[in-house]
């Protein structure tokens, strides 16, 4: 399809410039033929078109923008308040340790009761780095929608131009 595209626009191109000699010697001998007015019309339409798809493109990434800006601080808000909770829980499970450790007879600075400290906090903190890669992965989805749109939209834009350059060319403007 585009091995016939080429060939097919070069020669409208060709004729297109034939017509507008031709149009330049009518001008010149006094002949006009409207094509003017005609062309002006088709302008006029493609710059409305072009000037429509950019303000409805601006609006809806302005509408994405916003709604991304909203979910993140939502995904922080709910970051900050699971950090909490996982902290809360992580000194109620030390807490009960030591205390259960203190209830055997047992210090929690013993091999033993070390170990049992030290693999809450690790748990812990394994659970706080999943969380983190989740938030981030969550982020990062709401940045690639982001950039999916202006995708979109930039491949709109150029095929609305492609088609009014082919119009354009189609009527030997």
């Amino acid at each position: 399809m585009a091995g016939l595209a080429t060939p097919a626009l070069a020669t409208l191109s060709t004729l297109n410039t034939l017509r507008g000699g031709v149009r330049g010697v009518r001008r010149l001998t006094g002949g006009g033929d409207g094509d003017d007015d005609a062309e002006a019309i088709l302008a006029a339409g493609q710059a409305q078109d072009l000037a429509q798809l950019q303000a409805g493109q601006a609006e809806d990434l302005a509408a994405l923008q916003a709604g991304n800006r909203i979910e993140a601080e939502r995904i922080a808000a709910q970051a900050a308040d699971t950090e909490r909770q996982r902290r809360n829980a992580l000194r109620r499970a030390v807490g009960r340790s030591r205390a259960r450790l203190g209830g055997q007879g047992l210090s929690s600075a013993d091999g033993s009761g070390e170990a049992i400290l030290l693999g809450l906090i690790d748990d812990s903190a394994a659970e706080a780095g999943s969380s983190q890669r989740l938030d981030s992965l969550r982020l990062r989805t709401l940045a690639e929608r982001e950039q999916a749109a202006n995708r979109r939209n930039l491949l709109e834009l150029s095929q609305l131009q492609e088609r009014q350059r082919l119009e354009r060319a189609v009527r030997g403007y």
